[in-house]
């Protein structure tokens, strides 16, 4: 059953010890009344940077033995004559507020670790959780050893992938499908691909599909295999989700910083299709400012030259001209509660506002993706902190009927 966290939030942590790891519907087990905190990790540093494995670290109290591998009297499958605490058994965390439950993380366990603290008179197990980004870096294309559909895949069968010219959410979809994965969330590509090298992981595979669309892929709260267009947020920042400051009518952060620096700075970008000819964009500006800053992309799975050199121009228009920009916000949820359906409900890729008051009392007003969302939730002290990392609302087109000044009337891309 789920426990309050204070008067506003419920928890539930969940694990479904009596599903394999990819079927397609999962029965849960609530292990909320033993968690004593958790801690979850999703997304990347930065616009530039490649989404990473999210990972969650849950501790659950172990005092009756409970969760301990080697026991036999708990979440123990007797028909089988073995414990239901292996590795890889789905685990999820939700918070519910204001009759609305959300989705904080939903991933795979790893390992069930137990500690025996004060000489034996505590005993605790320290879960660490990943989401699906290690199943995929696990298998390959035409890889062995996991279940699809009614078929066991073993020494002679494998996972069949039949390829072709196709969209970039086509080949997404094609290849979540073949491995069994039917958690998806997958918006329309822009951009064709061409056939990739069976061989590749189908992490290493997807994150091809996600470069040659200049899209994003990543895992979401709720365990979606998240695609989202090179458009997607180019038409998502015209009504920011939340406005973040310190006036009246913004939800309060408790810390800032931001970053005015080369680091992101891309103002020549030279990408290589397979097959095709480099494609080379520049911003002779830029460059003359700040000096050669270049990306090189090679191998790329763009069908045509124009659409590689579309990227290309698409990039440097992004990221030519270093902006001032929010690295991180940090909130304390109970201190206002506004700020709850906000930390527990906004998602990679949202379109958030901060307005920052100096100590000279100016205010600097940002536009904002989230990039990155953190959480740390001690459930017994009832502490409960919510960190977003972000990246700047640069989104490289002017697109019709959006007038946001000084975001959306940049030079478009071909």
């Amino acid at each position: 059953m789920s426990v309050a966290f204070d008067s506003n939030v419920t928890l539930t942590c969940e694990i479904a010890f009596d599903s394999n790891p990819l079927d397609s519907s999962q029965t849960f087990t609530d292990v909320t009344a033993y968690l004593r905190s958790f801690e979850t990790t999703r997304g990347r540093i930065s616009d530039l940077a490649e989404f990473q494995t999210g990972t969650a670290t849950v501790v659950l109290d172990n005092r009756d033995n409970r969760f301990s591998p080697n026991q036999s009297t708990h979440f123990y499958d007797s028909s089988a004559g073995r414990t239901k605490i292996q590795p890889l058994k789905r685990l999820r965390i939700r918070a519910t507020h204001s009759s609305t439950t959300y989705d904080l993380f939903h991933g795979f366990v790893e390992s069930f670790p137990v500690q025996y603290a004060g000489q034996g008179y505590d005993s605790s197990t320290k879960i660490r959780v990943v989401d699906a980004f290690k199943l995929f870096f696990n298998a390959t294309l035409d890889g062995i050893g996991w279940r699809i559909g009614i078929s066991k895949l073993g020494e002679t069968t494998r996972l069949s992938l039949l390829q072709a010219q196709e969209l970039s959410s086509v080949r997404v979809k094609n290849i979540l499908d073949s491995f069994g994965y039917s958690n998806q969330a997958i918006s329309t590509g822009q951009l064709q691909v061409q056939t990739q090298p069976d061989t590749d992981d189908l992490l290493t595979a997807l994150r091809k599909v996600e470069k040659a669309e200049n899209g994003t892929f990543f895992i979401a709260a709720n365990g979606d295999a998240t695609f989202r267009d090179r458009n997607f947020r180019l038409t998502n920042t015209t009504t920011p989700s939340a406005t973040f400051g310190q006036g009246g009518g913004e939800l309060p952060y408790v810390d800032i910083i931001s970053a005015y620096d080369d680091s992101k700075i891309v103002n020549t970008v030279q990408r290589t299709r397979t097959g095709g000819s480099t494609q080379i964009a520049i911003d002779s500006d830029s460059v003359e400012r700040f000096g050669a800053h270049v990306l090189t992309e090679s191998g790329t799975l763009n069908v045509s030259d124009a659409d590689a050199a579309s990227i290309a121009s698409q990039k440097v228009v992004a990221n030519s001209i270093p902006q001032t920009t929010v690295e991180s916000l940090s909130f304390a949820p109970q201190q206002n509660t506004a700020l709850w359906s906000k930390a527990l409900g906004l998602e990679i890729g949202s379109f958030v506002e901060a307005n920052v008051t100096t100590p000279s009392g100016t205010v600097e007003s940002y536009d904002l993706f989230i990039e990155r969302i953190k959480h740390k939730v001690d459930a017994r002290n009832n502490t409960w902190t919510w960190q977003i990392g972000l990246s700047t609302a640069e989104t490289g087109a002017w697109i019709l009927g959006v007038n946001r000044l000084g975001i959306d009337t940049n030079l478009s891309y071909t």
